[in-house]
């Protein structure tokens, strides 16, 4: 099909095994998918690829987790004008319902602002993310159409 890079933030491991669940989604979609952890990311090679996800979870009081921090910062027009992106992250909407995800909307807001093309409703996983893997994979499914 193309080309998609997932960009994910994980201090816990939970939104790290939710990208290899969606990664597994976009390969059997027949996506050539890279996988990078976001500390690892040149903001220039965003530019090889059709399709963007960004994994990141809500921190403290609803901000980005630590290393998501700078490349938010990073992003800009130029870099996303025009992209198909999508977004997901894990949170607790018992322990954190004010700040649930926001993590998510944050990206999407940003993107938005710099005239990415959200491709799909962001993914935001209550709880337990092993639970979700079958939700996750479909929603990985669905970016892809």
């Amino acid at each position: 099909m193309g080309k998609a890079i997932l960009i994910y933030g994980s201090t816990t491991g939970n939104t790290e095994q939710v990208a290899d669940v969606v990664s597994k989604g976009l390969s059997s979609a027949s996506w050539d998918v890279t996988v990078k952890n976001v500390a690892e990311v040149d903001m220039g090679e965003i530019a090889d690829y059709e399709l963007v996800v960004l994994g990141c979870p809500t921190w403290g009081d609803g901000e980005l987790e630590e290393s998501f921090i700078e490349f938010h910062a990073n992003m800009d027009e130029a870099t996303f004008k025009d992209k198909k992106v999508a977004v997901f992250g894990p949170g607790d909407s018992e322990l954190y319902p004010d700040t649930f995800c926001v993590a998510v909307t944050m990206l999407e807001s940003k993107l938005n602002e710099c005239g990415a093309k959200l491709v799909a409703e962001g993914l935001m996983i209550d709880g337990d993310v092993g639970a979700a893997a079958d939700e996750a994979e479909s929603w990985a499914a669905d970016i892809t159409k």
